[in-house]
């Protein structure tokens, strides 16, 4: 009995065991969580900052998938269509320009919007002006050359845009508003694709008016809506007096990770896109089926992988949503393509808006991903500068892309040509899936350092 009581006792002297200290990255993931339910997203400002997007790429794509068409129509050779690529080089060059971008602009008007405003209207007056040249071979040099020009001024308009974006959308908000922005600007891209049905009813005249019209308008709520305050890591750099750095972007450790990324992955984008137009052409589609088949193809097949994109990323995470969209690629994009390049004749067009949906629900799932990604790796201290950088090697893997894919096509042929699309696709899949956590780690650690950026979580920097 006395030996009992003296084990009790010695029982009752030891210490409770305390409970594990939670790990900081479980701290970060509930309270990411618990942020993520609580906070409800503004789907106005989401809805603007879409907008803006689908503005941008409605004429561009008319400009980058419309017209091939008509010329390849008109008898442009395959392998002069590297001079339809020319005009992608400014936006190459958007690291430049942001530079000037992050460091002026009026704190009065907006410092995003005073860039925004002009740089549409001069846009606009560019589309306008082609409305009067029609696109034939003996004008392609005027139509490049206004192009460019254009270009290099809506690269400025397109800095600023996605800095607004990088700057007023919290992470909570990133998957659906990168859903949002993406799908619009899709949204922009098919119908601006689809506009040769337009330029077949209604004329180029008419259709280059609507484009530029709708670069306007698309740019009008946001000039009407309150520009957010500049983040606390922006005020912070200024307060400093330092100003937007290249270097500073090209010193990031994570920078080694994050450029080749972005180059494979605006090639292999680009490289499909740039010669569907032709691949229709040769095939002898009319405007008006070439133009039915994008417009709802891409509007079904985007809209669906724009709803799904968000649901799945909070349920199985951003790395298992971009898998399972590049799993569709390679058969569909790769085999399905393929076979109706095989065919002698062209398949009935329910069948070519399937297919095309099925193509676009895969895009879109990997393509939001990563755009979420790219959201998420830039500093919002120099968010026009970061992200540009981003931008200017994707866009020159997509220029390259596209002078490269109309030689392709004319010494392998149609029928190779998707599956190596589609395996150029999938090559920039793998090495974003291989980069994500390393970068998020990166990101997650440097936030401290950046005077209250959030992190890769979505949590303050003390």
């Amino acid at each position: 009995m006395q030996q009992r009581l003296q084990a009790r006792a010695a029982v009752a002297t030891v210490p409770a065991r305390q409970p594990l200290a939670p790990s900081p990255m479980l701290e970060r993931t509930l309270y990411v969580r618990e942020r993520a339910s609580a906070e409800k997203p503004d789907l106005p400002k989401l809805a603007t900052l879409g907008l803006l997007h689908m503005g941008q790429y409605f004429p561009q794509a008319l400009a980058g998938v419309t017209l091939p068409f008509l010329l390849r129509k008109e008898g442009l050779p395959l392998e002069m269509f590297w001079l339809l690529a020319l005009p992608t080089v400014p936006r190459g060059l958007k690291w430049l320009i942001a530079l000037l971008v992050d460091n002026h602009g009026s704190a009065r008007f907006g410092r995003r919007k005073s860039w925004i405003l002009p740089c549409t209207i001069i846009g606009a007056s560019a589309y306008l002006l082609l409305a009067f040249v029609p696109p034939s071979l003996a004008m392609l040099h005027v139509v490049v050359s206004t192009l460019v020009a254009k270009s290099f001024v809506m690269a400025a308009q397109d800095v600023a845009v996605d800095a607004y974006a990088a700057e007023a959308m919290t992470p909570a908000e990133r998957p659906l508003g990168t859903a949002i922005i993406n799908f619009l600007a899709v949204l922009g891209t098919i119908v601006g694709s689809g506009a040769v049905a337009l330029v077949a009813r209604f004329g180029w005249q008419a259709t280059m008016i609507a484009a530029s019209t709708l670069l306007l308008l698309a740019a009008l709520p946001a000039l009407l809506r309150a520009e957010p305050v500049p983040p606390a890591a922006t005020r912070a750099r200024q307060a400093r007096g330092e100003r937007a750095s290249l270097r500073r972007a090209l010193a990031r450790p994570e920078a080694r990770m994050v450029l080749p990324c972005m180059a494979v992955f605006g090639f292999g984008a680009a490289f499909l896109q740039s010669m569907l137009g032709p691949f229709f052409a040769d095939k002898g589609v009319s405007l008006t089926q070439f133009g039915i088949v994008g417009l709802f193809a891409g509007v079904l097949g985007t809209g669906i992988g724009a709803l799904l994109t968000p649901w799945l990323v909070a349920r199985i995470g951003l790395a298992r949503t971009a898998m399972v969209g590049l799993g569709g690629i390679l058969p569909i994009q790769g085999g399905a393509l393929a076979m109706v390049a095989w065919m002698p004749g062209v398949p009935p067009l329910p069948a070519l808006v399937g297919i095309g949906a099925l193509v676009f629900i895969s895009l879109t799932l990997y393509d939001t991903c990563v755009g979420i990604s790219r959201f998420q790796w830039v500093s919002v201290a120099q968010a026009g500068t970061d992200y540009s950088l981003q931008s200017s090697v994707l866009n020159l893997g997509g220029w390259a892309a596209g002078s490269t894919a109309g030689l392709l096509v004319a010494h392998v042929g149609w029928v190779l040509f998707f599956p190596l699309a589609a395996l150029f696709v999938v090559c920039g899949g793998l090495l974003y899936l291989h980069v994500l956590p390393q970068v998020d780690a990166l990101v997650l650690a440097r936030a401290p350092d950046e005077g209250g950026q959030p992190t890769a979580s979505g949590r303050e920097a003390d």
